[in-house]
């Protein structure tokens, strides 16, 4: 065990000498940055529909204590909504925008939006250089007589999934002190006696586990082709091209699962609906295909790295 927690440490130390961990925290501050410009883009966007439907309901005699007292019915045909109070809805739209703003409760507002796309993007190019970084440099050889191939495999694995849980907990605090000091710049006064904390821990965990996927499985397929290019346009086609596919697929079971777990109600970034399914049973049949792909390619690698003599 000591052996392979030295291994782990020092598959980290690596990472950290080719400046693969700050190269992913500039990344993730970008992320951070954009989430919070987005939010306050979004704020401004409803103020200023508020606004409108303000002066339409003034011009019928139609006051906003009149309007809040009145029922609001919306409902949903697929991706349209037919709302039956206007003013009411945009008013608590730009409430929802302005507890958005509280700093406590960014983690929650930059994965609603835009890291439930580009955080597993950005994650899994890092763990595809992390893939390719003795294949790169040529040091495989050595790793293996220094190491061994099973310990070098599963260190990595490890590595990866630490990483990924790092990931999450930086870009917790990250968006915490970024949105901050965006409100200081930006002169927001947001709505702060809301937050959203209880779900926090949940969420936390879920996004680690999510980007361990991702992260695994675009280690794994660097590794069996040995071609980052290739592992990353795949990446990509898949995140931003490829529609949702449905059933099991892991976008359809992420955007099942992000409504269930996060409060969604000021998210920035418009996302398709998921199609139902069992979503337990779904990430447990995604957890055995990431597991066999996994033996496959430790047997497959070790097979062509290691050839019996």
């Amino acid at each position: 065990m000591k052996i392979m927690w030295d291994n782990v440490k020092w598959q980290l130390f690596y990472q950290w000498k080719a400046k693969y961990f700050i190269t992913l925290f500039v990344f993730l501050v970008a992320l951070c940055v954009f989430s919070s410009y987005a939010q306050y883009n979004s704020l401004q966007s409803k103020e200023k529909r508020f606004d409108v439907s303000m002066k339409m309901y003034q011009k019928d005699g139609i006051t906003l204590k009149q309007a809040l007292s009145e029922d609001l019915e919306i409902k949903r045909d697929g991706n349209s909504e037919e709302i039956s109070n206007i003013l009411k809805y945009d008013y608590y739209r730009v409430i929802a925008a302005k507890v958005a703003l509280n700093p406590l409760n960014a983690p929650n507002q930059i994965s609603t939006s835009v890291a439930i796309i580009f955080l597993p993007i950005i994650f899994g190019i890092y763990s595809c250089h992390v893939a390719f970084f003795d294949f790169k440099h040529r040091t495989i050889k050595n790793q293996l007589l220094l190491n061994g191939y099973k310990n070098l495999f599963i260190s990595r694995l490890l590595a990866i999934g630490i990483v990924a849980i790092g990931t999450v907990l930086v870009t917790a605090l990250l968006s915490v002190g970024i949105q901050f000091l965006f409100n200081i710049f930006t002169d927001v006064q947001p709505n702060t006696s809301v937050t959203y904390l209880k779900e926090l821990p949940l969420q936390l965990v879920y996004q680690s586990f999510v980007l361990m996927l991702f992260g695994v499985l675009f280690f794994l397929l660097t590794t069996a082709i040995r071609s980052t290019i290739v592992s990353i346009v795949i990446l990509f086609l898949y995140m931003l091209i490829v529609p949702n596919l449905g059933g099991f697929d892991l976008k359809n079971l992420m955007l099942l699962t992000v409504p269930k777990i996060y409060n969604t109600s000021a998210a920035t970034m418009d996302t398709v609906t998921g199609e139902n399914t069992n979503i337990l049973l779904g990430y447990f049949v995604i957890v055995i295909v990431w597991a066999l792909f996994t033996v496959v390619v430790f047997r497959w690698h070790k097979k062509k790295l290691c050839p019996k003599l």
